[in-house]
């Protein structure tokens, strides 16, 4: 998953026509946006802090190249793991190759833009966040730790149910459903509910150590330009 950093965005619920969720498995028109609420705690040298914060995440721009399909983002719910004052949100990519999406770095969106860039080695398996179609019990990652068969150091996609949250900007939610995907290491946790067609709509994460919780969940979806 990408780095985590973050900034307290305040309060606001954005005006938006209610719209349908997209068809696409995960919706990255440039212009679409979620809005996330939901509580956090952290720990500094006074203390531990808890804050009930809204934060976004958004597509800010699209290239295209052979296979492969870049979106260039800003913002996302992992920012407010380990949360520090004045912190802004973090920009990153996704790219998508066929049915895999992956997490990558501004350089790697970069690069796909260069027509001299062979694009040799740009994507890797550590980088995978998404494999579609879904399937309970499936489970992406890097190779090496796949092979511990353990459930730790790489994703795995635990169960399917039915969406029923109400979620702005999303008018019918009778035939969707989300996935829980679970990373778990020694350390810490990550809990992504993600429903095809709107994309993240819960964020869990839990440091064993140090305090950092994360439980934020999506309250605002809009879909952008085709």
């Amino acid at each position: 998953m990408i780095g985590v950093i973050a900034v307290f965005v305040c309060l606001s619920v954005f005006n938006v026509p209610n719209l349908r969720a997209e068809q696409d498995v995960f919706p990255l028109s440039p212009g679409t946006y979620w809005l996330y609420e939901g509580m956090v705690k952290w720990q500094n040298e006074s203390g531990v802090k808890e804050q009930q914060m809204t934060w976004k995440m958004e597509v800010i721009e699209q290239v295209e190249r052979d296979e492969f399909i870049g979106y260039l983002m800003k913002g996302h719910p992992s920012d407010l793991a380990f949360y520090e004052e004045g912190r802004v949100p973090s920009e990153y990519a996704i790219i998508r190759h066929g049915n895999d999406f992956y997490q990558t770095d501004l350089n790697t969106f970069q690069r796909l833009k260069d027509p001299a860039d062979e694009l040799n080695d740009l994507l890797f398996p550590e980088d995978q966040i998404l494999k579609f179609p879904l399937t309970p019990g499936d489970t992406f990652g890097e190779p090496e730790m796949l092979k511990r068969g353990d459930g730790f150091y790489y994703w795995v996609v635990q169960e399917k149910r039915p969406f029923l949250a109400k979620i702005t900007g999303v008018v019918s939610i009778a035939s969707l459903e989300e996935y829980i995907i679970t990373l778990n290491t020694l350390p810490d946790g990550i809990i992504v509910h993600f429903t095809p067609g709107i994309g993240i709509t819960c964020y869990e994460y839990t440091h064993h150590g140090t305090i950092s919780e994360v439980d934020v969940s999506l309250i605002e979806y809009h879909a952008g330009t085709h």
